[in-house]
């Protein structure tokens, strides 16, 4: 029998039937460790490779290859349990999850970018096929896509692997198919009481060809999926055993720290301390990479940080040296009163001639993510042109893009580029990006065969990062005689989001047009509200903040404005804001559902102490709807006080119901720093901000109760990492209306001081600054 190896078995197996390979995968996911003897050591007979996302050991346990990174929101768990629930494998200790270090066409996710879902109807080889002969796309993690890209085909790959196990054993036991059975990761032949376990069968299942076409479990067989699984990756976290980008340990391994100019797009003038950096003790290496930054070398991160404090470094003046918050914000102004955004979306009559009933002006600010992993990487760039990298990078294309990109700008062309994804402490899109993968690999390059560790700062992360765009729209509104809007419109004017990333990704579309970005102007149209006249419309305003991938991206304001604005035309309708939402979703039977769980569950409409005030907001994004009832304190000295968020979600089908809610309950707290506590502002072209005493994280000292409930759904499964941020910052503002009878249309709705040595508290503004 011809052997081939793991990738090549990969490529074709899925669709044509297979041999058997065997892989010890490298530093890849939580349960494995950093393969300190290097890549890709191949082990005959170790593992059966059934197809792309399924293997087993001959002891049982069964591998499953989960091409989305693991950030925290428990999709290692959730995917692996499709492909249990199809093996009628038990979810125990049987199971183990790895990410794929192969960049295969089945693992891409252009689909997922795209926010389409494969056809439930088609067969495994139909789909894994044309994904595979087609374009090789973008492997990532991003748009709350992972299950709604995957749910078909890791279902797929499960009934396969099952298919194929039963043939192997109805050829071993002499009997038709038909007469056998799975249960806990056997197969049982009933008449004569034979089993067989499923590792003792894996390698004859090698060699049987799956169908074109399976049939998957109906819901009514399912037994794991909809019912509460535990994380497969928790018992390795608590024991500390996980491999994060920060963990990665290697022999002869460099360490690195960065600085990058404090003002984005300038350039580095002069190191005037060269040979006095390189004097002190611990330092290898002083490099100023491309003229746009100056990183240090060292036997530590600790000295290379450290030395870096010291260096005396001389930035070349830019147009952007004195411009600050105040000035963009007014471009962001005068782009609202020029007259003439593009039009992103027109239905109906616009706003009749003698203008709007309702009319307000919001405003969004800067914000970085603040994962609680910096940015790091660790590339090896071997003399022979190969490279090898840990990372723990959301996309294993553009990491792999990145590692090349850098290598060649410090003069080595590499060839065969291995990217190992590590676990990974906080995502949020950020770590879509090339730029640490980039700068490792260029200082590997300069010490070829030495992996080389970059971690940046955590001022260099808050203060020289990538950020959401500022933003602000300008909402108005006609209303009816029975006060509901007859025509709406929304014109956001930020900076366009497509055009960074791509500017960044693919340099050399020129980051391509930037006009009518959808990515911007998400969530401003909102079909599921019967009103008759919808428009929305956007202005790209550029700056020189470079602005990419945000935890829900353009809904995370545009929710603000469109929600805040909606309880204005209540209010100015004198109509309570839930029955105004209510008449608006009569024809939204799904949405409606979720509005009114969420309000049942706040107890609508009761009484709240003195200075207590209610609000509430919906959104749709992701394929998932999401309505929350955020409850407030306001006390006599302004202070803010978020007590109890009450959260109803529908995101169709739900594999693991406890993972939904703990994304719920995550997303909200993650909402609330931004809607209450932290911005990235800018003085003498700069961020201000740069560690987390003035850019505060919401903290379990000041948490809410919060209470979340899923609305039962047979629809295809939704995302549910984005959406449960959307509702958080304007069912707070509209709390702070109820309570304190102020509008407030700008983020974050408060101000942070410090009590004491540890306590913060939030405070109402004295004035509305937008």
């Amino acid at each position: 029998m011809a052997m081939l190896s793991r990738r090549t078995f990969l490529i074709t197996g899925a669709a044509i039937g297979g041999t058997i390979a065997a892989a010890a995968v490298a530093g890849v996911g939580y349960l494995s460790t950093v393969d300190l003897d290097g890549p890709d050591g191949f082990i005959d007979g170790n593992r059966a490779v059934l197809n792309a996302f399924v293997a087993i050991d001959p002891n049982g346990k069964v591998t499953v290859y989960v091409p989305r990174t693991e950030m925290g929101q428990g999709i290692h768990t959730g995917l692996a349990m499709l492909v249990a629930e199809e093996l009628d494998l038990p979810f125990d200790s049987r199971i183990r999850v790895e990410h794929p270090s192969e960049e295969l066409a089945v693992y891409a996710s252009w689909a997922s970018q795209l926010q389409t879902r494969p056809d439930e109807a088609q067969g495994p080889v139909v789909w894994l096929g044309q994904r595979l002969f087609g374009a090789v796309g973008l492997v990532a993690t991003g748009a709350s896509s992972s299950t709604y890209s995957l749910w078909t085909p890791m279902r797929q790959a499960g009934a396969a692997a099952r298919y194929m196990l039963m043939s192997a054993a109805a050829e071993a036991f002499g009997v038709s198919e038909g007469e056998l059975s799975t249960d806990g990761g056997s197969v049982h032949h009933a008449a004569t009481g034979r089993s067989i376990s499923y590792g003792d069968l894996a390698l004859a299942a090698t060699y049987v060809r799956p169908p074109e076409r399976l049939s998957l479990k109906s819901r009514a067989d399912w037994r794991l999926i909809g019912r509460d699984q535990p994380r497969v990756d928790l018992p390795a976290k608590v024991r500390g055993e996980p491999v994060f980008g920060m963990d990665v340990i290697l022999p002869g391994m460099l360490h690195a720290s960065i600085r990058q100019p404090p003002v984005f797009g300038a350039t580095v003038s002069r190191l005037q301390n060269d040979a006095e950096l390189r004097q002190l003790r611990g330092v290898i290496d002083v490099v100023v990479v491309q003229d746009r930054s100056v990183a240090v070398i060292a036997d530590s991160w600790w000295t290379a940080e450290q030395a870096l404090w010291s260096a005396e470094i001389e930035w070349v003046e830019t147009d952007a040296d004195r411009v600050s918050s105040a000035d963009l914000t007014t471009s962001l102004q005068a782009a609202l009163d020029r007259g003439d955004p593009v039009s992103v979306h027109s239905e109906g009559e616009n706003i009749a001639e003698g203008g709007a009933d309702v009319e307000a002006s919001y405003y969004a600010p800067f914000v970085t993510h603040a994962c609680m992993e910096p940015m790091n990487a660790t590339v090896l760039v071997r003399s022979d042109g190969t490279a090898e990298a840990w990372a723990p990078t959301q996309s294993l294309t553009s990491a792999r893009w990145g590692v090349s990109r850098g290598a060649e700008l410090a003069g080595t062309a590499l060839g065969e580029v291995t990217v190992h994804v590590t676990m990974n402490g906080g995502g949020f899109g950020r770590r879509t990006e090339l730029d640490v993968m980039t700068q490792a690999a260029y200082l590997a390059a300069l010490h070829p065969d030495r992996p080389v560790k970059l971690v940046w700062s955590r001022e260099e992360d808050i203060g020289r990062g990538i950020y959401r765009s500022h933003a602000a729209a300008r909402l108005r509104a006609t209303l009816g005689g029975d006060g509901l809007p007859l025509s709406h419109e929304a014109t956001v004017a930020a900076q366009s989001v497509a055009q960074g990333i791509m500017g960044r990704l693919l340099p050399f579309t020129g980051g391509g047009n930037p006009d009518g970005d959808r990515l911007n102007s998400e969530g401003l149209y909102r079909p599921y509200y019967a009103i008759p006249g919808q428009h929305v419309a956007s202005h790209h305003v550029p700056s020189h903040v470079p602005i990419g991938l945000w935890r829900s991206n353009g809904y995370s304001h545009n929710a603000f404005f469109s929600e805040c604005f909606l309880d204005e035309c209540a209010h100015a309708a004198d109509i309570d804001p839930l029955d105004y939402r209510r008449a608006l979703l009569r024809d939204s039977q799904r949405h409606l559902a979720v509005l009114e769980r969420a309000a049942a569950m706040a107890d609508w409409g009761s009484p709240l102490p003195a200075g207590g005030g209610r609000g509430i907001a919906i959104a749709e994004a992701f394929y998932s709807i999401v309505a929350q009832v955020a409850e407030v304190s306001v006390s006599e000295d302004s202070e803010v006080t978020v007590d109890r968020v009450f959260c109803a979600v529908d995101v169709g089908t739900v594999i693991n119901p406890a993972q939904v809610v703990a994304q719920m309950e995550g997303s909200i707290s993650w909402g609330l720093t931004t809607a209450l506590m932290s911005a990235n502002t800018l003085e003498d072209g700069a961020m201000v901000q740069s560690n987390f005493h003035d850019f505060p994280v919401h903290r379990l000292s000041n948490a809410p109760e919060v209470t979340v409930e899923i609305i039962d759904s047979n629809d295809l499964p939704g995302g549910a990492g984005e959406p449960g941020v959307i509702p958080v910052a304007p069912a707070v503002a509209n709390a702070i209306f109820d309570a304190t009878g102020r509008r407030l249309r700008s983020l974050p709705l408060a101000i942070t001081e410090t009590v004491g040595e540890r306590r913060t508290r939030s405070v109402l503004p004295a004035a509305e600054e937008f």
